[in-house]
């Protein structure tokens, strides 16, 4: 009889462990582009638990795996385990990183998990700018998150339409994106910013003044020549009517 009530309070603490939650975790987390981010599914049961295996994964990738007890685990990741909490830590976050991650837990009384949905802000990246050819004038943003438009301003006009555009994907899911200009006239100030096609607003900004090449003949620094000669040489006949004068003089 003794034996019997045993084995049914054992059968009876077995069910609610494999009844229980967990693991439990923020479903949405949105990251900072490049900068460290960690994710963590708390732990917590009735009971003390005796795990066999925990990790992360990540849907839709099924070469991806970290777990905190192996030292090769995928380059970019970290990942730690206490009796509180299972963290992974993405180091310089990209939009490659986004997805949904699930934290897992294998005990020998069941399993369990928790997803976590990642997405990313904008990426700033870096901004060039330079003479791509006669009245041409070049703009570039690197390394940029979302994708989106370069639009070209003269003051209040929109000059969009004389210039070209490319775009290319990194392996990072970032985005190179360039634009040339044709000049169409002397004007010196062009305004280049970049429009980001999912938050419909321009997120980076910037302003340079164009260069405009100056014909050789109109030059100031031949016009600054040709008065100094002519200066020389009206010193030259003051100094020969003074000579001329002055022997006349000596004549007498």
């Amino acid at each position: 009889m003794l034996v019997i009530m045993a084995f049914l309070i054992v059968l009876l603490l077995s069910g609610n462990t494999k009844g229980e939650k967990v693991l439990h975790a923020f479903q949405n987390q949105i990251m900072n582009c490049n900068e460290k981010t960690v994710l963590q599914c708390n732990i917590s049961s009735s009971m003390q638990l005796n795990i066999v295996d925990i990790y992360w994964t990540k849907h839709e990738e099924k070469g991806f795996k970290c777990d905190p007890r192996s030292s090769d685990n995928t380059p970019g990741f970290e990942c730690n385990y206490t009796r509180e909490a299972l963290t992974l830590t993405i180091l310089y976050p990209t939009p490659v990183n986004m997805g949904t991650y699930f934290c897992c837990i294998r005990m020998d009384s069941g399993h369990g998990k928790d997803q976590i949905n990642v997405s990313l802000g904008e990426c700033r990246g870096e901004f060039s700018q330079q003479m791509a050819g006669p009245k041409q004038k070049e703009c570039s943003f690197n390394s940029v998150y979302p994708d989106g438009i370069i639009n070209w301003f003269h003051y209040d006009k929109n000059v969009t339409s004389n210039s070209t555009v490319t775009s290319l994907k990194n392996s990072d899911g970032t985005f190179n994106i360039s634009s040339i200009l044709n000049i169409q006239d002397n004007e010196e100030r062009y305004n280049c910013s970049l429009w980001s096609l999912n938050n419909g607003q321009y997120f980076k900004y910037q302003e340079f003044e164009v260069e405009v090449e100056v014909d050789a003949g109109s030059s100031p620094i031949s016009s600054t020549g040709n008065i100094s000669t002519q200066h020389c040489l009206s010193c030259t006949h003051l100094l020969l009517a003074l000579m001329f004068s002055l022997r006349k003089y000596l004549s007498l």
